[in-house]
Formats: C-alpha cells, structure tokens, sequence
C-alpha cells in the first residue's frame, strides 16, 4: 500500500455526519477500471473543545463506513483543519476486509481438503 506520511496528524474517531457524490472517476487499465469519489463531512472534537465539522473526499472503494451518526476513525492535522480517513485502521478497511476474508477462505477450504483426505 502506498503511504502518506503526515507528520503531527493524529488518529481520532469522528462522528460521521453526511456523504454526497461528487464524481466518477477511472484509473490507468485496459479494462477502463472506474470508481467513485465522494465528499464525507464529520465532526471532531477541537482543540478548545467545541466540535469542529471537516469535509474531504475519499474513493469509495478503499473504505467501509457505518452508518451516518456512527464513529469512523480519521487522521487529522496539529490544527484540526483537515482530516482524512485513517486507511489503515481495520474498521473501516474495505481492501483489508476482502483480503482477510480471502484468506480466512482459504484456509477453511485447506482445512476442509485436508480432513477429507486423512479419511475423516
């Protein structure tokens, strides 16, 4: 995975507030591979306490949100100006999740193949 270092940002949970498209997109394949982007608004604590509301986009292929008014978890800046989804935490991680499930697959499957072929 490609990492973006952001120094001083930190990880909070925010409360998510709305979501609304913003545009479809396609990336370099020779298959014409396209996703969607879309705006998130949420709402953190600020640094005085009082909630700060902070919009961003992000490409819906790369996340799981819960529902609007539940916690996701986010990466924001030293002045609370700018967040972004935190990609790596596993709760929101939509290619970590298909991965683990993926695996977990395949390892039921190897266990399945093997127990049959002990004769059991």
């Amino acid at each position: 995975m490609l990492r973006i270092f952001r120094f001083g940002w930190q990880p909070l949970d925010a409360t998510l507030l709305d979501h609304r498209f913003v545009r479809r997109d396609t990336f370099n394949s020779r298959n014409g591979g396209s996703f969607q982007v879309w705006e998130y608004l949420v709402e953190v604590p600020g640094l005085d306490g009082e909630p700060v509301r902070l919009a961003f986009e992000e490409k819906t292929f790369k996340v799981d949100l819960p529902p609007v008014g539940k916690p996701v978890p986010v990466l924001v800046n030293k002045k609370r100006t700018k967040a972004m989804f935190d990609l790596d935490d596993p709760r929101i991680d939509a290619v970590g999740r298909l991965k683990r499930k993926q695996k977990a697959r395949a390892e039921r499957d190897k266990a399945r193949f093997e127990k049959k072929r002990q004769g059991g």
